[in-house]
């Protein structure tokens, strides 16, 4: 895994999993690895595309319901009775279960109909929840005609004691013996405030006293029977309750196996809109593989695509009998980022993931991907940055088959020259007889020349020799140059010392740099053709979309034009169907049959397909209306939208604080879009199923132990003041000091009733679950 780190693999899975929106989600992600076989890989690619299809719709279903799956399942399964907040958590996977079928079946491919068709149907659970409980978690007081009863009894008889004691209250009798004129309760029954030595003058029962003693809480006589029924009442109340809970657990326990199916398919449906939401951002491309071809068309870093900056995308082949390509040039030319851009391609296709490059790619399905980019020096095995770099190319050596990739950054690079040349050269040969794909970089001059009639290809990064800067432009076939006395000329040192450098010189080196003009001549007219040829695919690609875009308007022309004929055929037939009432049946039956031979050629024009991402102007206003979100590449950040694209197909974006002016096609589906469960809901269901307010989050990882107790108090203050009923509390592990300070605190506040460990899918440790409510 460390090699992989280096290759910015780690950043690439924490970026996709910004996406997803469930623990379980994010852990899979993180945990993503090389799939078996290129079926499994052209399988994982169409699925990320068909989640795209339903994201680019502008929904993206949330699954934050499985964080607390493993609470509830667990004692459904076993046929316990659910809590009414465990019943609540039950509703909100139900909930997110239905939004998610009526997200894919907004879209027309096989993986969406496959995960919509195996998803259990949520409505019934969902129905049977609703109809004993409030969406806030709260028993329905009309969940049975007997607790309805019961309900209206004892508000009944609550009113009957209350009207019953306001008398005596408000008896002038009464003034010298109450202490105050209210009515309150003790131990849930109605008693009065009675002047202590005055009890005597009021038949009844005492139920204690003040703290003064001055006091005493006495239940008249008269509504003794009365407050006798309201608590009987009471324990039948808790006992239908207890009964409705019973039965709703053991439905819900009957349907545990097609909810288990729903979590899986849910998480599953998570990761996926997650990597199509990355694959969106970096306008990643499936690719094809192949036996053994590696040829990359417009590669570019992921990375430094999401960053928003202009990114120079490259191509590089090796087929045939060029398999390794040594990549030289200068200093800060990007070297490096294209040997880790080529990598990334390489592990993310074999993963299953959509690469950085255009769609015409190739790439073998390579089962090895050996990386030596970096300091490998190891202090434990003693061993130095050289002798570890030795290492790493000695496991290389052993690779055979193009069914392998080898990584290497700036080969024998950190030793002596001479030694080092003579090293490198002899481990490219032995890649080279093996017969295995390579990217080398390398410095080493001894290097760049040799390998005619071997299967190494030599590659270079072009510079501007005006000034000196990379273009990071790869050129083919021909090495690049560490321009160490090419910058001498250009910063003025003096001609004798330049002479004197170049007579020190090894002969061949002497040539080499004498022709360097004569090379740079060369590698400029390469550019110019393939910026030309750029230019020209860039010219072909723009006509291609024109005619597309033509074509698509025909066809809309063409629907509008059959609806047209359509409607006037059916115009025809009602005509013709009014006339033969009045004429005779053989009259009739000619002029149906007549209309009828003309209604085939009118109805079978194929329906238009609508694809997913908007493909014009208009399409994008229908879309991301003003309000809508939207990811700004510009700036690395999603936004809102202010305006419908104007003549010029520009968007007026709110980004933060910043106001921007976009074209409609700079941006894209947003990369943190609303949680759209309520509206989906509302689409599909036939009854009303109100999302409660999502659990309160509190994360105080990064604080010190004084402020997060702080942030603590007020935080479990707001949520008792709007009764809320849980808080997750993100605090991490670090030195552990947080998370006991944050537990001891939780164990010792009157708001908290228990609090519990976030379950290995949902956090683990690092997060702790708050239930409120009186301890």
């Amino acid at each position: 895994m460390q090699d992989l780190v280096v290759l910015d693999w780690t950043e690439i899975l924490e970026k996709i999993r910004s996406h997803a929106t469930s623990e379980a989600g994010r852990e899979t992600i993180m945990k993503t690895g090389p799939l078996k076989n290129r079926e499994e890989a052209y399988k994982s690619f169409q699925e990320i595309f068909s989640a795209g299809a339903v994201v680019n719709q502008g929904i993206r279903p949330y699954m934050q319901s499985l964080d607390l799956y493993s609470t509830w399942i667990a004692r459904l399964k076993k046929n316990a009775v659910l809590k009414t907040l465990e019943i609540k958590d039950v509703r909100s996977f139900c909930l997110e279960a239905l939004a998610l079928k009526e997200a894919l079946n907004s879209v027309d491919n096989e993986w969406a109909h496959s995960i919509s068709s195996s998803l259990f149907q949520a409505e019934e659970p969902l129905s049977a929840i609703d109809s004993i409980i409030t969406p806030g978690g709260e028993i329905r007081s009309d969940a049975s005609e007997t607790l309805y009863r019961l309900y209206r009894e004892k508000e009944r008889l609550a009113r009957e004691v209350q009207t019953t004691l306001d008398r005596l209250v408000k008896d002038h009798q009464m003034e010298n013996v109450l202490q105050d004129k209210y009515v309150t309760t003790r131990d849930g029954r109605w008693v009065l405030p009675v002047r202590s030595g005055m009890q005597h003058h009021l038949p009844g029962v005492i139920h204690g006293s003040s703290q003064t003693k001055q006091t005493v809480f006495m239940e008249p006589e008269k509504v003794i029977p009365t407050n006798n029924r309201l608590r009987q009442i009471e324990v039948e109340i808790e006992d239908e309750i207890e009964r409705l809970l019973t039965e709703l657990s053991r439905y819900l326990s009957s349907k545990a196996s097609e909810i288990e199916t729903a979590r899986q398919l849910m998480e599953e449906c998570d990761v996926r809109f997650a990597q199509a939401q990355f694959a969106a951002l970096i306008e990643a491309h499936a690719i094809e593989f192949s036996e053994d071809t590696l040829e990359l068309v417009d590669v570019r870093h992921p990375l430094l695509q999401l960053s928003g900056k202009k990114v120079v995308s490259n191509s590089v082949v090796l087929e045939g009998q060029k398999s390794i390509l040594l990549l030289s040039g200068p200093n800060a030319g990007g070297k490096t980022v294209l040997l880790k851009s080529i990598g990334l391609a390489a592990q993310m296709a074999r993963c299953g993931l959509p690469i950085c490059a255009s769609e015409n790619s190739k790439l073998p399905f390579f089962t090895d991907v050996l990386i030596g980019i970096g300091d490998a020096q190891s202090v434990d095995e003693e061993l130095s940055t050289f002798a570890a770099h030795l290492k790493i190319l000695s496991r290389a050596a052993t690779l055979k088959g193009r069914q392998n990739l080898i990584l290497i950054d700036e080969i024998c690079g950190s030793t002596d020259p001479e030694e080092g040349s003579a090293l490198a050269r002899s481990f490219i040969e032995s890649f080279s007889s093996h017969d295995v794909f390579g990217i080398i970089t390398s410095h080493l001059g001894p290097l760049k020349a040799g390998w005619e009639e071997s299967r190494v290809l030599n590659g270079s990064l072009e510079y501007d020799p005006k000034t000196g800067r990379p273009t990071y432009q790869f050129i083919a076939g021909i090495p690049g140059d560490s321009l160490a006395i090419q910058t001498a000329k250009r910063v003025g040192v003096t001609q004798a010392i330049v002479q004197r450098a170049m007579d020190v010189l090894a002969p061949a080196t002497r040539a080499r740099l004498e022709g360097l003009e004569q090379i740079e001549q060369l590698k400029s007219d390469i550019a110019i053709l393939q910026d030309h040829l750029k230019k020209e695919t860039h010219k072909a690609n723009e006509t291609r979309k024109k005619y597309e875009g033509l074509l698509e308007q025909f066809n809309k022309d063409k629907e509008e034009w059959l609806q047209r004929t359509l409607k006037k055929a059916e115009r025809k037939v009602e005509e013709a169907i009014a006339q033969a009432k009045v004429t005779e049946t053989f009259k009739r039956h000619t002029a149906l049959q007549e209309v009828k031979h003309k209604l085939p050629e009118i109805v079978k024009a194929k329906p238009i397909t609508q694809p997913g991402a908007p493909e014009n102007a208009e399409e994008f206003a229908k879309k991301f209306p003003p309000g809508s979100k939207v990811w700004v590449p510009n700036l690395s950040a999603d936004g809102v939208v202010q305006s419908t694209p104007n003549n010029k197909g520009e968007v007026l974006v709110l980004s933060g604080s910043v106001r921007l002016q976009l074209n409609w096609q700079d941006l894209k589906p947003p990369g943190k879009p609303q949680n759209p469960t309520a509206q989906l809901v509302r689409q599909s269901s036939p009854f009303a199923a109100a999302i409660a307010d999502e659990d309160r989050t509190l994360d105080l990882r990064g604080k010190t132990v004084e402020d997060a107790l702080s942030d603590l108090e007020l935080a479990l203050d707001k949520a008792a003041t709007s009764k809320e009923d849980r808080i997750k509390i993100i605090h991490g592990h670090g030195t552990e000091a947080l998370k006991k300070a944050v537990r001891t605190y939780l164990s010792r506040s009157i708001y908290v009733k228990k609090w519990k460990a976030g379950s290995p899918e949902g956090g683990g440790d690092g997060i702790t679950w708050v239930e409120l409510g009186e301890s």
